[in-house]
């Protein structure tokens, strides 16, 4: 059974509000995902039953339809999808070298691709719940949110809904805290089998 933690860990992990994929503001769309739910789940499901020419021709056939269907990118464009290609070939090299990593990845995360936070530094929201009580926190989230545009605001919105929810689950501040200031890095997540 996964700890209140974990589970909050994971929803933080693919809520799409806080981590999601670069956003192109010329195309205004997302960068596309290199597997999306369904497909990261038939992926899972080759890896998990030992199918690596499977496998690995999935991944191949879905790089090379973003890459078919990017062909008349923009340069900042053309440099995200070299980034996902690389990417493709991380998952690859993780059949044989990573195992394990990879098997927490398909067990935690519903898409893969790049990713980006939507938060600002959470170092001072941490200080904040290391010292002060629940009321306050509140209080200081909320300001945060108001002065924030979208999507900050809204990644900030959510992770106050998480926080919140830790805190009525009965988990100490501290460890609040500490997750809390350690939301930023965890994009570096999408790239353990790098």
């Amino acid at each position: 059974m996964m700890s209140k933690m974990d589970e909050i860990f994971k929803k933080v992990l693919n809520d799409r509000d806080i981590f999601d994929s670069p956003y192109d503001t010329h195309k205004k769309e997302h960068i596309p995902k290199l597997f999306e739910e369904n497909d990261w789940k038939k992926l899972g499901e080759l890896f998990k039953n030992g199918k690596k020419d499977e496998y690995e021709k999935m991944i191949q056939d879905r790089i090379n339809q973003i890459k078919y269907n990017e062909q008349n990118a923009d340069d900042w464009r053309k440099t995200k999808i070299d980034e996902l290609e690389k990417r493709a070939k991380w998952l690859i090299n993780a059949y044989d070298n990573k195992q394990h990593l990879l098997k927490q990845l398909f067990e935690t995360l519903e898409w893969y691709g790049l990713v980006e936070c939507y938060l600002p530094n959470m170092n001072d929201y941490g200080k904040v719940i290391e010292r002060y009580d629940k009321s306050i926190v509140i209080e200081y989230f909320m300001d945060k949110i108001k002065k924030s545009q979208f999507p900050r605001n809204r990644a900030l919105e959510k992770v106050l809904n998480y926080v919140v929810e830790l805190y009525d689950a009965g988990v100490p501040r501290e460890k609040i805290a500490f997750f809390v200031r350690k939301l930023n890095s965890l994009t570096k997540y999408w790239e353990v089998i790098k």
